[in-house]
């Protein structure tokens, strides 16, 4: 690049809110739904939009993932940022997640500038801390990590790229989301032997590559956000995945650092129909 320019990496403030310290690679495009998939009724076309042969692939890695009381697994994503020149800019971002329902998760992640976050669910609170400038938000929400994920996908209208691999919901939401689905072929260049597939649903294009030996678990993910100006990516590799990790709740829980000040979380207050407001920050 030729002479400085300012690179937008994030529009949300660094540190003040739990969105930008959750970031893009913690979790879905929509908000997973307490509502079941509603049936509707259409004229099939000659040819099903759902391979067969991919959604018995997909549905098996979902089934896996959902009904696992515990895993853990490493992430290493980069997602692009699109400036206002048009051009994109990609970064990266590392993350160490354990999941250990009904209740708990913690979410280490380091960013390619070199910045640490971490954020944990213990089934009575998110907790958000930032490593650098040693401060950390609470915000108190008892239930499951289902709740989490939909708490902070629809009432704080985070983008998680990966929130559905979360939730024990995984294989209706999928079912509900889907608009095509194709196999393209068996990947043998990837860590172990994948069967690679590629879908749609209302608001992106997605790939996944799904492990062929051992637990059908997902090696690779690409997201489009197609609705997006510039139609930016996310990528993500898996590896180092177990799915019966000893977990201790004592790991979950967070224990603000010596010295770490705590700051409040930045809301989005939404108004009901009658003028009252629905939220408000903390």
């Amino acid at each position: 690049m030729n002479g400085p320019r300012w690179l937008i990496r994030s529009a949300l403030c660094p540190a003040l809110c739990v969105l930008a310290l959750a970031g893009p690679a913690f979790g879905a495009e929509a908000p997973p739904s307490d509502s079941p998939p509603q049936a509707v009724e259409q004229d099939e076309p000659e040819d099903s939009p759902i391979d067969d042969e991919a959604m018995t692939v997909l549905t098996r890695m979902a089934d896996t993932l959902a009904q696992a009381q515990r895993f853990t697994v490493t992430i290493r994503a980069s997602y692009d940022v699109v400036q206002d020149t048009g051009e994109k800019i990609t970064f990266g971002e590392r993350r160490a997640l354990t999941l250990n329902r009904p209740d708990g998760l913690r979410v280490e992640a380091q960013e390619s500038d070199g910045k640490r976050s971490l954020v944990t669910f213990d089934g009575k609170a998110i907790s958000v801390f930032n490593a650098d400038e040693n401060v950390y938000a609470q915000i108190e929400r008892a239930g499951t990590i289902d709740d989490a994920v939909r708490y902070l996908v629809q009432d704080l209208q985070v983008r998680l790229p990966l929130a559905l691999l979360l939730v024990s919901t995984l294989p209706d939401e999928l079912e509900q989301r889907l608009q095509t689905l194709d196999y393209v072929e068996r990947d043998m260049l990837t860590a172990v032997p994948t069967d690679h597939l590629a879908g749609r649903t209302e608001d992106v294009d997605f790939q996944i590559w799904i492990a062929t030996e051992g637990p059908p678990l997902p090696e690779r993910v690409t997201i489009t956000y197609k609705g997006d100006e510039g139609e930016p990516q996310y990528r993500a590799d898996f590896s180092d995945w177990n799915l019966n990790p000893d977990v201790q709740p004592a790991q979950l829980a967070f224990h603000p650092p010596d010295g770490a000040e705590r700051i409040p979380v930045m809301i989005r207050v939404r108004r009901n129909a009658a003028g009252g407001s629905e939220g408000a920050p903390k």
